[in-house]
């Protein structure tokens, strides 16, 4: 009897209360969100673990390209450097970024190179999907995976052959967002039907206190359309929406007691 009252008891469903959440900590404002750049480099400076240049064409390619257009005169295949990586380079650009700002990007091997440790990447033009640039990316690679081989052992800690650049690309063109036009709308990052109505019954009955009429209408279970306020700064209505405090509705979950 003991053992199947605790059977029932292992399985027992068991709710799990929403706890309040902020807006803003639960939504994405549609018309500004972030976009993603990539671009295509080269690193140097590696201590003989590039990519080989017999197996990786590319990388040959894009050094001869670069060191040409510094005036440098080179024989297609006669290279033989291994302290040079083909790379990719990605960073997600944030809404409302200026010219000058510094983004985070993540460098990452496309050849057969073991590891990027003490590289360069040298300036790698960074596009978005319309084809523009919007930033340049050059800078001393971090990089927290580890290769080492011995004469019988080979030990491989992490990814070596991806890094990180924190505050390695520049802005030089600011993303097409444009708060003050077009429609809104709150995009839930869970999406629920439920927890759309209270985001739009809380807002309302906010707006109605401040604009005298709701403002807000669920529209489906991932999005909140807004209209725009009637008087005072957009920025302002965003930020005072933002910090209503709402209980997500969550699904109830089965723990199982793993005694």
């Amino acid at each position: 009897m003991r053992i199947f009252l605790a059977a029932l008891l292992a399985l027992a469903l068991t709710f799990d209360p929403a706890q309040a959440a902020r807006v803003k900590d639960i939504t994405n404002v549609t018309r500004a969100r972030d976009n993603q750049l990539v671009g295509y480099g080269l690193v140097v400076g590696l201590q003989g673990t590039g990519d080989s240049l017999r197996n990786a064409v590319f990388t040959e390619q894009s050094l001869q390209s670069m060191l040409d257009r510094m005036g440098v005169q080179t024989r297609p295949g006669a290279m033989r450097v291994k302290n040079v990586a083909a790379v990719m380079v990605t960073a997600d650009l944030p809404a409302f970024v200026g010219k000058g700002s510094r983004l985070d990007v993540t460098v990452s091997s496309m050849g057969d190179a073991s590891s990027l440790m003490g590289g360069t990447l040298i300036m790698t033009p960074m596009t978005a999907p319309d084809g523009a640039t919007y930033a340049v990316a050059q800078g001393q690679l971090i990089v927290s995976g580890l290769a080492a081989r011995g004469e019988a052992e080979t030990l491989t800690h992490g990814v070596p052959t991806v890094a990180r650049l924190p505050g390695g690309a520049i802005v030089e063109r600011e993303p097409p967002t444009q708060l003050q036009r077009g429609p809104m709308a709150l995009t839930l990052k869970n999406p629920d039907y439920r927890t759309a109505t209270l985001i739009a019954d809380a807002i309302n009955a906010r707006t109605r206190a401040l604009f005298g009429r709701a403002l807000a209408q669920e529209r489906d279970d991932r999005t909140v359309a807004l209209q725009h306020p009637p008087r005072g700064s957009l920025t302002r209505f965003l930020a005072e929406i933002g910090a209503i405090e709402v209980k997500p509705d969550t699904p109830a979950r089965v723990v199982v007691d793993a005694r």
